[in-house]
């Protein structure tokens, strides 16, 4: 929801970010998602032969206004670190949302002390890599921001953050009680647990276009649903693809980032249940079953 009163209130975002370079990697496109610049996604034209862009973004709504901090950090840090505020940014200005992606484990536990008097209402920190953030470290630091009023998600992967509470987002383990302000965050900048909709041919057996309620924060959605009009939904001969081949060739060609490394709690790659969360908001768009395999035992008790 937007904040209005006489004057319009811009929703200020900022990303702390890590200095590996997948973390680097990462942070660009989830910033050039939402800034939504001309050269963001060339992945037709990249990936596929003899194909060019259909500017499937042309009217995407740009977010390059709300962007106000950016940075860097964790680069030549000492072995211990004993006080992690002298090594967070002091040039942090008031914000409504703040992104963490990948920052060094000591600087994480900082942080919710360190925002506590920095008037942000929620901080997402997303697991694209299990090494990022260990499951005991993530409770400590949840409980932390609960202790100082700051909201909190910890969505693994970025992509299956929601607009309510759900298998992927549990209170108490990777969301703080109160989490209005995170719905206020999925719902302003259209990111997190995909969702389309399909206008299909009149025989209801081909894709002839498709729209986007909300993307996977990469931006892979637009390029997965790009790949699958004018595709038949039925499956004819035998060496013609399955939809979900479709949709898994279409999702690992973007490409998705997310590690490819076994998750405790998953029991899976991020980068697997990544492509199960786009499968099933396809499958479910369509009207088709969902699919819930072993891979997505996802069960915090």
């Amino acid at each position: 929801m937007r904040m209005k009163d006489k004057k319009t209130h811009i929703v200020k975002l900022g990303m702390l970010y890590g200095h590996e370079p997948d973390t680097i990697d990462l942070a660009k496109k989830f910033i050039g998602h939402l800034m939504n610049y001309p050269e963001f996604c060339t992945a037709c034209e990249e990936f596929a032969q003899k194909v060019k862009c259909d500017e499937c973004r042309q009217d995407l709504q740009s977010f390059s206004k709300n962007i106000f901090y950016y940075k860097e950090i964790g680069k030549e840090l000492p072995q211990f670190i004993d006080n992690p505020e002298n090594y967070l940014p002091e040039d942090l200005p008031d914000l409504d949302f703040l992104l963490v992606v990948g920052i060094h484990e000591d600087l994480l536990a900082g942080l919710p002390d360190f925002l506590e008097d920095k008037n942000i209402k929620a901080v997402i920190v997303p697991i694209e890599n299990p090494k990022w953030v260990p499951t005991g470290l993530q409770k400590q630091v949840l409980e932390a921001f609960q202790r100082v009023g700051i909201q909190a998600a910890f969505p693994k992967p970025f992509c299956c953050l929601n607009s309510q509470e759900d298998e992927y987002n549990k209170v108490g383990f990777n969301l703080t009680e109160k989490h209005n302000y995170i719905e206020e965050f999925v719902e302003y900048f259209k990111i997190g647990k995909p969702q389309i909709s399909f206008r299909l041919s009149k025989n209801n057996k081909a894709i002839e276009d498709s729209c986007v309620i909300r993307s996977a924060p990469c931006g892979s959605t637009y390029y997965i649903v790009q790949q699958l009009k004018g595709k038949y939904i039925e499956n004819g001969k035998k060496e013609h693809e399955s939809l979900n081949e479709k949709i898994s060739k279409a999702h690992h060609s973007y490409p998705c980032n997310a590690s490819m490394d076994q998750d405790s709690i998953l029991r899976d790659s991020i980068l697997h249940v990544g492509g199960y969360l786009v499968r099933n908001a396809i499958r479910k768009a369509l009207n088709l079953e969902e699919e819930e395999g072993v891979k997505l035992k996802y069960i915090i008790k």
